[in-house]
């Protein structure tokens, strides 16, 4: 069988811009797409931040547009500490930051790219006391890999981020937030995804077995 072959021109760097930015860019604003594709978005709200490799620099999307809209361009650089690197009319999410950047902070080495949904499927998780029990193929890779944190309210409080990086510890790449959604990082945009689109999966089959008496 012959192999096909696409031709995929990827625009080219910006001026005064590292490649390796520019790709972490271009690889970010498609995940923003993919969510959007999946129906895991809401609205404006909720992340997807990445960390531009060899910096301590992180992209994250403008507050107030939607994930269908996100171009690489579009996406705001920040430092750790919150502050806008580049330059854009767009505000950062203050949630936004405070959530993610406790990731960043926590697993600097491992966990490059986080994503934080409020999808519905696993939101119902969320909102029981049961654990995540692996029941698909594709969830055993959360077995012994999910931290649970307990809902206090909209993360504006940068004192959250000490809880969040405990019920992350040192070896969790998931966290289910208590009455709230999903997080998921990884090494890499397409990490993150994967397990969130696994962890959905995993989620629909577990509650679906639940509904049935059966778990």
């Amino acid at each position: 069988m012959q192999q096909r072959t696409f031709d995929v021109e990827t625009p080219a760097t910006p001026a005064g811009m590292s490649d390796i930015e520019w790709q972490t860019r271009l690889e970010l604003a498609a995940c923003y797409r993919m969510v959007d594709h999946y129906q895991w978005t809401s609205v404006v709200y909720n992340h997807i931040t990445c960390r531009i490799p060899g910096t301590e620099h992180l992209l994250i999307n403008p507050f107030g547009m939607r994930y269908d809209e996100i171009c690489a361009s579009d996406l705001i650089k920040i430092d750790i500490d919150g502050n806008k690197l580049s330059g854009s009319d767009w505000p950062v999410n203050v949630a936004g930051y405070v959530i993610h950047s406790a990731i960043h902070q926590a697993r600097p080495n491992d966990l490059h790219c986080v994503i934080h949904t409020h999808e519905a499927v696993s939101q119902a998780i969320c909102a029981t006391n049961t654990p995540v029990i692996p029941v698909t193929q594709e969830g055993c890779q959360f077995h012994e890999r999910v931290g649970y944190h307990d809902f206090s309210g909209i993360v504006l409080d940068e004192a959250e981020q000490e809880r969040i990086s405990a019920a992350l510890g040192e070896k969790n790449h998931t966290l289910v937030l208590r009455n709230h959604g999903l997080i998921t990082a990884g090494a890499s945009c397409c990490w993150a995804f994967v397990r969130h689109y696994a962890f959905i999966r995993n989620a629909t089959v577990q509650l679906q077995a639940m509904a049935a008496g059966k778990l």
